[in-house]
């Protein structure tokens, strides 16, 4: 393996667990159903973001108040955008992203970054969702693109790679029919 994935897998292994588990003690009390990896289209930078129905309820009924979310398109995207996610401003992978950034051309790796992250996250204990009250297998993971048109495409791409595979059918037709 390449000296950079192999620096990168230890490192996002290592950062991967404390985050989340981190992030779930302050979400104990609701209900989980997305965790992104989100980057640039440049790929040097990483962080997590986790939403649950909970958040996402409060911001939508936050947003309806400031005549900012006004129709179904609307709620779709609070619910599946990531820089909308409730959870994980202390989630940013600095560490991961000193190595990202000392990277040349960072974004040739990102089908292999991609699959890394998806390993480390299967690789993950259920009971480690569990004694936070959340099921692993409810949750839908996945890799964004915060500056991209292509987004959506990583999107789809890594959510087959991490998520149960009865959540990929709602998560890939997100946007279907909406103009």
């Amino acid at each position: 393996m390449d000296r950079f994935l192999s620096e990168f897998e230890n490192k996002f292994r290592a950062g991967f667990l404390p985050d989340l588990e981190q992030t779930l003690a302050k979400v104990e009390l609701e209900k989980v159903y997305a965790c992104v990896f989100g980057t640039d289209s440049d790929w040097i930078t990483l962080f997590m973001a986790v939403n649950t129905e909970e958040s996402l309820t409060r911001h939508i009924t936050n947003m309806k108040e400031q005549g900012l979310c006004d129709s179904e398109q609307d709620e779709i995207y609070y619910r599946w955008g990531c820089s909308e996610y409730q959870y994980g401003e202390e989630t940013h992978f600095n560490h991961i992203s000193r190595l990202l950034y000392a990277t040349e051309d960072v974004q040739k790796y990102k089908d292999e970054i991609i699959r890394i992250i998806a390993k480390v996250v299967n690789e993950t204990a259920d009971d480690v969702f569990a004694r936070y009250g959340q099921t692993k297998a409810d949750i839908t993971f996945f890799v964004s693109l915060t500056d991209d048109d292509l987004a959506e495409e990583i999107e789809n791409q890594s959510v087959h790679q991490m998520t149960n595979p009865s959540l990929l059918s709602k998560f890939l037709k997100r946007y279907d029919g909406i103009n």
